[in-house]
């Protein structure tokens, strides 16, 4: 008669280890998320787009944001505050482009108006514009002067301001 070892019922710890490792991957996951959200604020549709990307499964995601809004972490009001008066301090656009910055971050159209509601109380989008045309048009002196209204009027355009304030600032500089 041989003595064997008693089989051990390995599926409990089969079980356990893969509770662990899904753990570990919402561990890993919401790790991923804080580092994002450590560089800059993030949009919710930015933090989930980034964890999918990384290869985390839709339901992780969604328990992932769901801790992160419960916890203040994501805000996309708070995000479109923020991009808007970053923006306005480093490199102030207008309403055109802002509003397509923040719809490509996936913010939604309430959030977007609200965000320039307040913009527009806080920062004087004429004397903005008018500030950046008359720094740009100090360089284009050089130019004849069709050529040069031309450009500032379509480096304001790019820039996002409206058509008619491009328009006023324009006139303005021409006289």
């Amino acid at each position: 008669m041989s003595s064997c070892a008693p089989i051990k019922d390995t599926s409990l710890s089969a079980k356990a280890r893969s509770k662990g490792a899904a753990e570990k991957t919402g561990s890993r996951a919401l790790n991923n998320a804080y580092s994002l959200l450590r560089m800059r604020p993030r949009s919710e549709f930015e933090i989930r787009e980034r964890l999918r990307a990384k290869g985390y499964g839709g339901a992780l995601i969604d328990d992932i944001v769901a801790g992160l809004k419960s916890r203040g972490d994501i805000d996309d009001r708070k995000f479109a505050g923020f991009w808007v008066d970053s923006r306005m301090h480093l490199n102030p656009v207008g309403d055109v482009v802002l509003r397509h910055e923040l719809k490509a971050k996936g913010v939604a159209t309430a959030v977007i108006d609200a965000a320039l509601e307040a913009k527009s109380k806080a920062y004087d989008e004429y004397e903005l514009a008018l500030a950046m045309a008359a720094e740009r048009f100090e360089r284009l002196k050089k130019l004849d002067r069709p050529k040069a209204m031309k450009r500032l009027y379509d480096f304001l355009l790019r820039r996002g301001f409206a058509y008619e304030t491009v328009r006023r600032i324009v006139e303005k500089l021409a006289k």
